[in-house]
């Protein structure tokens, strides 16, 4: 009887870890579509190299935002 309680738990844990298996795939099928949507990329290599590219183009921006203030600055306190 003991053989028979263990192949039910093992049988039950099973059909646990498919179920999340299951959800885990569901998850990566949506993110891989939202990939695809907003940044046109198809495959993880893809969007890590886009991410890197944003990433750049970020902190560019940033450094040029910062430059146009810090001229706006002096060039006000110049006028007071």
């Amino acid at each position: 009887m003991g053989s028979l309680k263990k192949y039910t738990k093992l049988k039950q844990k099973v059909e646990e870890v498919k179920q999340k298996a299951n959800k885990a795939a569901g998850a990566l099928e949506e993110v891989m579509k939202q990939l695809k949507d907003i940044f046109a990329c198809t495959t993880l290599k893809a969007a890590t190299l886009k991410l890197v590219l944003l990433q750049k183009q970020e902190k560019k921006l940033i450094k040029e935002f910062e430059n146009v203030v810090e001229k706006f600055e002096e060039e006000w306190e110049e006028t007071e």
